[in-house]
C-alpha cells in the first residue's frame, strides 16, 4: 500500500516474550483485579448512573423489552443496546448495582484486549502487552468501566470495528489465518452494534477514522474494495430492525427526538447545556489517561516528529501505514469531539485505545536504550506529576468534601506506589518494572477509592440509603416527588415513579390532589415547602444533605374535597 515503509528500528528489534493467550490472561487478570472488587458498594452516581439501570427496571416491570421507558415516560434519546444488557444481567444477577455495572466491566474487558491485539497486530506481541496493560488500569476507561452507563459498550464496538477493519486490509504483522472477507463484514457489523449503543456516533466515529486513513495513506481508491454495499447491507440488518420497530411504534416524534434533538442539536448546539471551548477535551485526555499521560504525549510528539521532522528532510514517505492509522484514529476523533457543541468527558471514551497506542509505542522505543534522557524523563516527570497530582488535588477535595486534609491524603496515598516506580527504574534501568509497578499503584489505588473514599462521600447525597431504610412506607403511595433536586436513582431505589417537581411552572396542588405524600429535598430547601403546603410536615428524615418528607394526610385531605 502506498506510504508503507519499513518498520521503526525500535520496534522491530523490540522482541516479544511469551504467547498472546498468555499475555490476554495476564492483563485480563490485573483488568478485573482493578474493576471487580467493590463493584456493588457504591450507589449509583446521579444524574448518569440512574438513568440506565432505572429505565431497564421499568422495561422489565412492563414486559417490553424494547421500547425504553423512564418514569413512565418514553426514553428515545438512546437505542435499545445497553438497556438489554442491563436486563440480561437484572435477570441473572438479580436488581442491584452490581449487576447494573456489570455489562460495562465486560464490555471493558473487551475494550482492553481488543487493544492488546490492535498492538500486537500494528507492532509486535509487546507492543501489544505493553498497550493492554495500560488500558487495564488506565483512569477514565479504568472508571467508565465500573460505570451503568452506555459509553464502555459503545467504546468496545468502536474499537472492535476498527480492529476488524486493520485486519481485513492486513495492516501491520499478517498471519496465516487472516480471512480479510469475514473482518470487512465484522467491521459493518460492529458498526451496527455501536449505533445501537448510542446512534449515530457508532457508524461516524470508525466511518470518519477509516476514510482519513485511506486518504492519508495515499490509498483513496481503496474504499472501493471495502465492499460499500455489501457493508451497508449488513449494517442495516443488525442496525435497522429496532428502529423500524420504533418507528412502527411512535412514528416520526421518535425519530426526531432520536436523530435531530439527541443527535443533530447535541452536536450543532447548546441546548443540552454541556458546552465548553475547543480546548475543552484536552485536560480531560491528559487526565483520563494517568498514569500514561508523560508516555502518551511522548508519543505523540514521537509519531508528529516523524510525520513532519524526518519525511521533511527526507523528501520521501517515511510514515509507516501502523503509525497513519493510529495517528487518525486519535486525531480525527479528537477534533470531532472538540468542534462538538456539546461536551461531556465520557464522550471521547472511544478515542482512549489510540492514546494507549502512542504511549505502548513509546514505551517500547526507549526500551532498547533505557539510559537515554528521554527515559528518564518518561519515569521522574511521571513521578512528579503523581507527586502533583495528590497534593493538589488533596486540598482540593477536603475544601469541597469538608474532610480532613489527613483522610484526603490517606485515600490518595497508593499513588506512592506510581512514585516509587521512578527509583525502581533507576536501579534496574527497566521499563517493564516501572510500567509493573506503576499498574500496581493503580490497583491498590482504585481499591482504596471505591472500596474506602467514594462509600464515605455518598453521604453527602444519601438517596440510596434514606430510599432503602423507608421503602416499606412507600407502599400504599403511587408516587413520590422531588423538590428542588433530581437524582434518577430516586427512582430505581423506590420502585415508584417520581413527580420531579417544577417550583417555576408548577402548582403544588396537583401533585397532592394525586396523592403524592413523600417529598425527597434538600435541607435548604425546607421553609419553601412549608411555606408552599401551608403545613408543618408530618415526617421528617434527614441524611446528609438530603431529607425525606411525609406531608400531612389530614391537611391534604382536606383541600382535596374543595379540589
Amino acid at each position: 500500500m502506498p506510504g508503507t515503509q519499513a518498520s521503526s528500528p525500535n520496534l522491530a528489534d523490540s522482541k516479544p516474550s511469551g504467547t498472546p493467550i498468555r499475555l490476554c490472561v495476564l492483563v485480563a487478570v490485573v483488568y478485573l483485579l482493578i474493576t471487580l472488587p467493590f463493584l456493588g458498594r457504591p450507589p449509583l452516581f446521579d444524574p448518569d448512573e440512574g438513568y440506565y439501570p432505572e429505565t431497564a427496571r421499568e422495561m422489565l416491570e412492563r414486559g417490553n423489552l424494547l421500547d425504553p421507558i423512564f418514569n413512565g415516560q418514553p426514553r428515545w434519546g438512546k437505542p435499545v443496546a445497553f438497556y438489554l444488557a442491563e436486563t440480561v444481567s437484572f435477570k441473572v444477577f438479580g436488581m442491584d448495582e452490581w449487576a447494573a455495572r456489570l455489562p460495562s466491566v465486560l464490555a471493558g474487558l473487551g475494550f482492553v484486549l481488543l487493544t492488546l491485539s490492535a498492538g500486537a497486530r500494528l507492532f509486535n506481541v509487546r507492543a501489544g502487552f505493553y498497550a493492554g496493560l495500560l488500558t487495564a488500569v488506565s483512569l477514565q476507561p479504568v472508571v467508565y468501566s465500573r460505570t451503568a452507563v452506555p459509553d464502555m459498550l459503545l467504546s468496545v464496538f468502536v474499537t472492535l470495528s476498527l480492529y476488524a477493519f486493520l485486519r481485513s486490509r492486513v495492516i501491520g504483522r499478517q498471519t496465516a489465518s487472516d480471512n480479510t472477507r469475514w473482518w470487512l463484514l465484522l467491521a459493518y457489523a460492529s458498526a451496527g452494534l455501536a449505533f445501537l449503543t448510542k446512534g449515530p456516533l457508532g457508524l461516524i466515529l470508525p466511518g470518519l477514522t477509516i476514510f482519513a486513513y485511506l486518504l492519508f495513506s495515499g490509498n483513496a481508491k481503496g474504499l472501493l474494495e471495502l465492499k460499500p454495499l455489501t457493508g451497508i447491507l449488513v449494517f442495516l440488518l443488525v442496525a435497522a430492525p429496532w428502529f423500524i420497530y420504533m418507528y412502527s411504534l411512535h412514528g416520526v416524534p421518535f425519530l426526531n427526538e432520536h436523530f435531530i434533538q439527541r443527535n443533530v442539536n447535541r452536536y450543532f448546539t447548546t441546548k443540552w447545556q454541556h458546552s465548553g471551548s475547543v480546548l475543552y477535551y484536552a485536560p480531560v485526555l491528559i487526565a483520563g489517561v494517568f498514569p500514561w499521560t508523560v508516555a502518551f504525549l511522548g508519543g505523540l510528539g514521537s509519531i508528529l516528529h516523524q510525520a513532519f521532522g524526518k519525511a521533511r528532510r527526507l523528501g520521501n514517505k517515511t510514515f509507516r501505514n501502523e503509525d497513519i492509522f493510529v495517528f487518525c484514529w486519535f486525531g480525527v476523533m479528537f477534533i470531532f469531539f472538540s468542534f462538538s457543541h456539546s461536551k461531556l468527558p465520557n464522550y471521547v471514551l472511544p478515542l482512549y485505545p489510540a492514546m494507549i497506542l502512542l504511549a505502548a509505542r513509546f514505551i517500547l522505543e526507549l526500551e532498547n536504550r533505557p539510559s537515554s534522557k528521554l527515559a528518564h524523563a518518561l519515569v521522574w516527570i511521571t513521578a512528579g506529576l503523581t507527586a502533583a497530582l495528590a497534593l493538589a488535588g488533596g486540598s482540593v477535595l477536603a475544601g469541597k468534601l469538608k474532610e480532613d486534609f489527613a483522610t484526603i491524603l490517606f485515600w490518595l496515598s497508593p499513588l506512592v506506589i506510581i512514585m516509587a516506580a521512578a527509583p525502581v527504574f533507576l536501579f534496574t534501568k527497566r521499563l517493564t518494572h516501572w510500567v509493573g509497578v506503576s499498574a500496581a499503584g493503580m490497583v491498590v489505588f482504585m481499591a482504596v477509592i471505591t472500596g474506602l473514599a467514594i462509600p464515605e462521600i455518598d453521604r453527602l447525597q444519601a438517596v440510596k440509603t434514606l430510599s432503602l431504610e423507608h421503602r416499606h412506607r412507600f407502599e400504599d403511595t403511587p408516587r413520590l416527588a422531588v423538590w428542588r433536586v433530581w437524582q434518577p436513582s430516586f427512582l430505581f431505589y423506590t420502585g415508584k415513579q417520581v413527580l420531579r417537581f417544577n417550583p417555576d411552572l408548577d402548582n403544588w396542588e396537583k401533585p397532592r390532589a394525586e396523592g403524592i405524600r413523600w417529598v425527597l429535598t434538600r435541607e435548604s430547601a425546607l421553609g419553601e415547602i412549608e411555606k408552599l403546603t401551608g403545613a408543618l410536615p408530618e415526617e421528617a428524615y434527614r441524611m446528609g444533605n438530603r431529607v425525606l418528607l411525609r406531608i400531612a394526610a389530614n391537611n391534604a385531605s382536606q383541600d382535596e374535597s374543595g379540589y
